[in-house]
C-alpha cells in the first residue's frame, strides 16, 4: 500500500469529507517552541496594534469632543453677546426717549411759566388800575371834599387796604410760582 493515502507518515485522511491533508512530520530540524514563539510574537504584535488603534481612536474622539465643546462655547458666547447688544440698544433707546421727554418737559415748563406770568399780569392789571384810580380819586378829593373823605375815610381805607392786600398776595403767589418753576427747570 505504498503510495496510497494514509501510507506516508504525516498524511491523515479526513473521515468526514474523505479529503487528505498533510500534517507536518515531527523532525529534528523543526522546534515546536520556535513556532510557538512566532505565534506568540504575532499575537502580541496584533494586540499592540489593537492598543495603538484604540488609543488613536480615543484620541480622535477626544479631539472631536474638544472641538465640539469649543464650538458650543463660541455659539453660547455669540448668543450672550447678541443679547447684550440688544440690551445696550434698548438702554440707548431709553436714554434717547428720556432726553426727548426731558427737553419737551423743559420747553413745557418755560411755556407754562410764561403763560402764568402773562395771566398773573393780566389778572393783576385790573387790580392795579383800581388802586391807581383810587389814589387819583383820593388825591383829587383832598382839596374840596375833606369832610366827605373823613366820613368815608374808614371805609375807603379798608377798601384800599383790602385791594393792597389782594395785590400783594397775588404778587407773592406769582413770585413763589416763578421761583418754583425756575428751580424745577434746573
Amino acid at each position: 500500500m505504498s503510495g496510497e493515502a494514509g501510507d506516508r507518515p504525516g498524511d491523515a485522511e479526513d473521515h468526514v469529507t474523505g479529503s487528505m491533508f498533510q500534517q507536518p512530520a515531527p523532525s529534528a530540524t523543526t522546534d515546536p517552541s520556535k513556532n510557538v514563539d512566532a505565534l506568540v510574537e504575532a499575537a502580541m504584535r496584533r494586540q499592540d496594534d489593537m492598543r495603538v488603534m484604540e488609543s488613536d481612536h480615543v484620541r480622535e474622539l477626544m479631539l472631536i469632543r474638544a472641538d465640539y465643546d469649543r464650538q458650543l462655547r463660541q455659539a453660547e458666547t455669540n448668543r450672550i453677546d447678541a443679547i447684550r447688544q440688544v440690551d445696550v440698544g434698548a438702554v440707548q433707546r431709553a436714554a434717547e426717549v428720556q432726553a426727548a421727554q426731558q427737553q419737551a418737559l423743559a420747553a413745557q415748563v418755560v411755556a407754562t411759566a410764561d403763560a402764568f406770568r402773562v395771566s398773573i399780569a393780566a389778572a393783576l392789571e385790573p387790580i392795579q388800575k383800581d388802586i391807581r384810580d383810587l389814589r387819583d380819586a383820593q388825591s383829587r378829593g383832598v382839596g374840596g371834599k375833606e369832610q366827605v373823605v373823613e366820613t368815608r375815610g374808614s371805609h375807603s381805607e379798608a377798601r384800599m387796604n383790602m385791594g393792597t392786600l389782594v395785590s400783594v398776595g397775588l404778587l407773592v403767589v406769582a413770585v413763589l410760582t416763578f421761583i418754583a418753576l425756575y428751580a424745577a427747570k434746573k
